[in-house]
């Protein structure tokens, strides 16, 4: 016969359930954040990075944009309208004075086709880090290098390599000289207006467009005897960030 009474019996029946209780509370506790215990370390998990999804239309940066930020009207010396370049899809317009379309610039990839109003291709820019090259209409002859030196400045060469003109980096912007070192241009940058000045510092052409000193700089590289030509290498140093 049993000693037990029935409290002892009933506290008895109590504690096993309790035990079990308390045993899911426990258990429940370490699974979930904030019980104050240690966090349990989530299972290592193998992740590919895959590249975040491009939009209908828009392509990745492809490093630079293939127009014109703005229209780029150039004055003479006398200030009146001697040339602009105008914007286009892949490239710009050169149009004249009086808005009469003289060329057309079209930029893809690091080329840039130059066509005359009647659609008949002048020749082709090239162009690369720190070099720019101008060939003829059949897109494979050198006319003229353009290339950046170590010191800021550029040089120009002719399809023979031979050096035509230095472009040195001057505090005011940059001077044009031949090959025996004669002063021939310098392109000023002076309260938003960049001018190209000759010799005796009287202005041949100025514009209050943004653009590099470098860009303007092309209008002075007369040997390249087209400034439909100048024009087109102008616009694709200016398309490509001015250098």
């Amino acid at each position: 016969m049993s000693t037990r009474t029935p409290c002892a019996q009933s506290a008895g029946l109590t504690s096993g359930s309790l035990q079990v209780v308390v045993g899911s509370l426990v258990v429940a506790c370490l699974q979930l954040a904030g019980c104050g215990g240690k966090k349990t370390p989530a299972p290592e998990v193998t992740t590919r990075v895959v590249d975040k999804p491009v939009k209908s239309g828009v392509r990745p940066n492809s490093g630079t944009t293939k127009t014109l930020k703005a229209k780029l009207k150039f004055k003479d010396a006398a200030g009146q309208a001697a040339f602009s370049l105008k914007p286009q899809t892949n490239g710009a317009k050169l149009v004249d004075g009086q808005e009469r379309e003289l060329a057309r610039f079209q930029v893809k990839g690091s080329k840039l086709k130059i066509k005359d109003a009647q659609d008949k291709v002048l020749g082709y820019v090239n162009a690369s880090q720190g070099k720019y090259k101008i060939k003829a209409p059949d897109g494979k002859t050198d006319l003229w290098q353009l290339e950046a030196r170590t010191d800021g400045g550029w040089k120009l060469e002719d399809a023979q390599g031979q050096l035509v003109y230095r472009i040195k980096k001057r505090d005011y912007g940059f001077e044009i000289e031949d090959g025996a070192k004669s002063s021939l241009f310098k392109v000023k940058v002076k309260a938003g207006k960049t001018s190209l000045r000759d010799a005796a510092e009287k202005t041949v052409y100025s514009t209050r467009g943004q653009v590099s000193a470098i860009a303007v700089s092309c209008l002075g590289l007369t040997a390249i005897d087209s400034l439909t030509l100048r024009s087109g290498l102008l616009t694709m140093i200016a398309i490509r960030g001015g250098g």
